[in-house]
């Protein structure tokens, strides 16, 4: 049977298609917790024997088109992040889902800023399957986990296990973005793209709760133009930081710190702007103030400074060519309260033999090169990759495709500091499982 909480009924579940509908009691819960063990081999897909991977190399010029879609829920809904029960009383900012397609050797790669959460694996492979024509692994869906949008996880409901994600609302997204994708490849054009970094200030932006510090400090921007009329046609816009602005007890919907600077990029005339986070994880997050509404602009409008330092210092793309690499990651689910939410039905993934799946992926455009991963990587780990693959210059793209907690490192998932953050990972070694992906 399959259960998803009603678009405006709190704490009510639709389930199946005989419209029974009921309401989760506290009992209930205890007797699944209770049950939790004897249950692990139920419900389980059974792990294929080798991991998928996928290579895509393409050779050519490059063409881009750009394209924006609004995400913003129609209705009130469950907001991700923070405290449950939090349901939104209206909106602070619209949501979006950006979007960048390029085209290579006859072949259409596309990068997806969205403002969500993080998406499940199975939710985002739904939405791929709408793309006509474009392969799977040639998607990257890299959500900017603001704290003030619709639950999409189902963590977040009006009491502990009880799901705050909407079908329809992942439905509604599904269509935008493949209206969205279809739109920006009408707009390809032969492009010139270039690449340009600045470093943030160490104080002022951005803090580490967690580690004091402790942080990437690179801003890039890849930016693409018109090859024949020079005209800017948009960018791809890389920081590492929760976007956090809103505070905890914010009811409004917002795309928070990441539209205000996608829409001021925008509006000073430099084309689409396409939001990628990076290594947020353990805790990075805004150290701007005032926080809240009013200093959304403010807070965009020194970030679209840096942005536009990194654009009038960037240099040509070398090389014309695109490289995607894919590969599936099998993560052990031993957390119990993230087994428990799997097992009430808030949270709605697969499982394969007592494994969630995940992914991680390289992409290279030129001499741009970007890993990606599922969830929220701890900038040490991120560093520790950098450095055992020898390249000082890779991005981490995060949240790509899926959000399967914080990925650290060993010595780091077992240390009291990151009690929290230990809760909300798959289990200890996910973020060594993931560093051994990238780097075998």
């Amino acid at each position: 049977m399959n259960c998803v909480l009603s678009w405006n009924r709190r704490g009510k579940h639709s389930c199946g298609t005989d419209g029974v509908r009921y309401r989760s009691s506290p009992l209930l819960l205890l007797v699944l917790l209770a049950g939790l063990q004897s249950c692990t081999g139920l419900f389980h897909r059974t792990r294929p024997a080798q991991a998928a991977h996928c290579v895509h190399i393409e050779t050519g010029p490059i063409s881009v088109g750009f394209a924006e879609a609004d995400i913003t829920p129609p209705g009130e809904v469950y907001l991700a992040g923070f405290n449950l029960a939090r349901r939104s009383t209206g909106v602070h900012s619209s949501l979006a889902a950006r979007v960048m397609v390029l085209e290579c050797g006859g072949r259409n790669f596309v990068i997806v800023g969205l403002d969500s959460l993080g998406l499940q694996r199975d939710d985002a492979e739904w939405i791929k399957s709408a793309l006509v024509g474009i392969a799977n692994g040639d998607v990257f869906l890299c959500s900017s986990h603001t704290h003030a949008g619709p639950d999409p996880v189902g963590m977040w409901g009006w009491y502990f296990l009880t799901s705050g994600r909407e079908v329809s609302y992942i439905s509604f997204v599904r269509r935008r973005i493949a209206e969205a994708v279809s739109q920006a490849k009408s707009r390809l054009r032969p492009a010139a793209l270039s690449l340009g970094t600045v470093r943030l200030p160490r104080e002022g932006i951005v803090k580490n709760s967690n580690r004091p510090g402790v942080f990437n400090r690179r801003v890039t921007v890849l930016a693409a133009k018109d090859r024949e009329n020079g005209q800017p046609l948009g960018a791809l816009l890389h920081l590492a930081c929760h976007p956090e602005m809103m505070r905890r007890r914010n009811t409004l919907v917002s795309s928070d710190m990441v539209g205000a600077l996608c829409d001021q990029w925008r509006g000073a005339g430099h084309g689409q702007a396409v939001f990628v986070n990076g290594e947020l994880g353990a805790m990075v997050s805004p150290g701007f103030h005032p926080r809240g509404v009013d200093g959304m602009p403010l807070v965009g409008k020194r970030l679209l400074s840096l942005c536009e330092r990194a654009l009038a210092t960037s240099r040509p793309l070398a090389g014309d060519r695109i490289e995607v690499r894919r590969r599936d990651v099998y993560m052990p689910l031993e957390t119990p309260g993230l087994s428990l939410g799997r097992l009430t039905g808030a949270i709605r993934r697969e499982l394969y033999s007592g494994c969630i799946r995940a992914s991680v992926g390289y992409l290279a455009i030129g001499d741009f090169e970007a890993v990606c991963v599922p969830g929220e990587m701890e900038p040490v780990l991120a560093s520790e990759i950098r450095l055992a693959l020898r390249k000082p210059n890779l991005l981490v793209f995060g949240l790509v495709d899926d959000e399967v907690g914080y990925l650290m490192r060993g010595q780091d998932s077992r240390d009291p500091e990151f009690s929290y953050e230990r809760t909300m990972s798959p289990n200890r070694d996910a973020g060594e499982q993931i560093r051994r992906a990238l780097t075998r």
